[in-house]
């Protein structure tokens, strides 16, 4: 029954998980990072060329004076299916963390 729920509930648990989890990053790294809509990078930058939407809606963080984003709802969508290379969402946060400060 828990994975069934997952299953219909899918997009939401990314938005919401996805969403606290950018926001926690964004607030550490303290820089140019803003909230945007997937496809406005998308055709903005390169930077997401052969990256995989992790969900139909999805935001991430930009920098437009670096040309660089951060996709947490992805990582986020990808640990939910079990396809994740890091072992929980605080490792994650960690290294993003780390690599942008």
């Amino acid at each position: 029954m828990d994975s069934e729920l997952l299953k219909q509930h899918f997009d939401n648990f990314v938005n919401r998980i996805g969403s606290y989890i950018t926001e926690v990053i964004r607030r550490h790294i303290n820089l140019d990072y803003k909230w945007y809509e997937y496809d406005s990078v998308y055709h903005f930058s390169s930077t997401l060329d052969g990256v995989h939407r992790g969900i139909k809606s999805e935001t991430v963080l930009y920098s437009k004076k670096r040309d660089r984003v951060i996709i947490p709802l992805t990582v986020v969508a990808q640990y939910l299916d079990g396809n994740s290379t890091h072992t929980d969402f605080l490792d994650y946060v960690e290294e993003i963390i780390k690599q942008n400060s």
